[in-house]
């Protein structure tokens, strides 16, 4: 009978100990996940971004949808240019489908097709951002003014 209360005394103190260990680390990992998100939070890029912003005459050659928005430009060097945002609304590059040509492959999004083949005036910044809904943080090309050339 002794044999077993000093068993079970040894079970209570070694769960003890151990609940004692687990939330130390937690409040640790706890304190390390808040000191991550805050520096997330000082790498974004400030609102005005315009001093970083940069030119491109390009032509509008397509867009698609992915996990992520592709506006696809053509320079002429023939170099092509993904966006992956336009903030600029004068000018809409994406047009939603009709449910009936909506598939997997366009996920009911096409090209304007009133703007394919036709130049413009693009300025644009790399911010840092999701690279695609729930993604990883990435530098992507967002355009940020558009004008016909």
């Amino acid at each position: 009978m002794r044999k077993i209360n000093n068993f079970a005394v040894s079970l209570l103190l070694t769960t003890a100990l151990f609940s004692c260990n687990n939330s130390s680390t937690k409040d640790e990992d706890n304190k390390k996940q808040a000191d991550t998100s805050k520096a997330v939070v000082e790498n974004k890029m400030p609102a005005d971004s315009s001093k970083n912003s940069m030119q491109l005459s390009a032509m509008f050659v397509e867009f698609t949808m992915g996990d992520a928005s592709h506006f696809m430009f053509k320079d002429g060097a023939g170099k092509t240019w993904d966006f992956d945002e336009n903030e600029d609304t004068s000018y809409r590059f994406a047009v939603e489908l009709p449910k009936d040509k909506t598939n997997e492959t366009n996920q009911g999004w096409s090209a304007n097709k009133a703007f394919l083949g036709k130049w413009f005036n693009l300025t644009y910044v790399y911010r840092n951002q999701p690279a695609y809904p729930d993604g990883p943080m990435a530098k992507v090309a967002v355009i940020t003014q558009v004008k016909l050339k």
